[in-house]
């Protein structure tokens, strides 16, 4: 909560608001489309199986004086009822597992690309470290384009 009073003091409440605004909606466009798609795929299959009923049907009547019973094709017009429904969730799960493939294919290729540090020449002495000190002399840091820390200086 320390972090608000000084957004506050400074009058910088705005400007973190719009990013704040900016920065989720890049984060969920991904989310969005995925649905997007989903919905936009279970509307074709749902206009193909209503053509596909319709065809059953015309079939229907254009057999109606043969021994097919009507029994049967009462079955046939539910089974293609259900038939879209599945198809939707089929497809719907279907992209949730290739969204969840595609994580662990990035794990796997993080782990696979980084490099790893080579093992020291000379082992370490036994009685490193004498002394409990962690220094740090003008660091900076950076997670993507921007630094995080900027000489940084500290001796614990």
């Amino acid at each position: 909560m320390n972090g608000i009073v000084t957004i506050r003091a400074f009058g910088w409440f705005q400007s973190y608001k719009e990013k704040y605004f900016e920065l989720l909606d890049d984060c969920q466009k991904p989310f969005y489309l995925l649905l997007c798609i989903q919905r936009w795929l279970s509307l074709v299959l749902g206009l193909t199986v209503a053509g596909m009923a319709t065809v059953l049907t015309g079939i229907a009547v254009a057999i109606r004086g043969t021994n097919v019973s009507a029994g049967f094709i009462g079955i046939a017009l539910v089974n293609m009822m259900t038939l879209s429904q599945t198809l939707a969730s089929l497809l719907m799960f279907w992209t949730s597992l290739e969204t969840s493939l595609g994580a662990g294919s990035r794990v796997r290729t993080f782990t696979e690309d980084t490099t790893v540090e080579d093992e020291p020449k000379e082992p370490v002495p036994e009685a490193w470290p004498q002394s409990g000190v962690v220094k740090f002399d003008n660091v900076t840091t950076c997670y993507s384009d921007f630094p995080a820390l900027r000489n940084l200086s500290i001796e614990i």
